[in-house]
């Protein structure tokens, strides 16, 4: 799988962690969307 795909699932993953109803789930969206940014622009070989 490239890096950009994996890295769009990653973000969409963390976008619907954000809808759940849990006090620290702002926390694991964010780690979610910052890494699937980061796949999304890594320059694959």
């Amino acid at each position: 799988m490239r890096n950009s795909t994996l890295g769009i699932i990653i973000v969409i993953a963390g976008v619907l962690v954000i809808f759940t109803k849990h006090e620290s789930a702002w926390i694991i969206s964010a780690i979610l969307i910052g890494g699937g940014s980061g796949l999304f622009f890594w320059k694959d070989k």
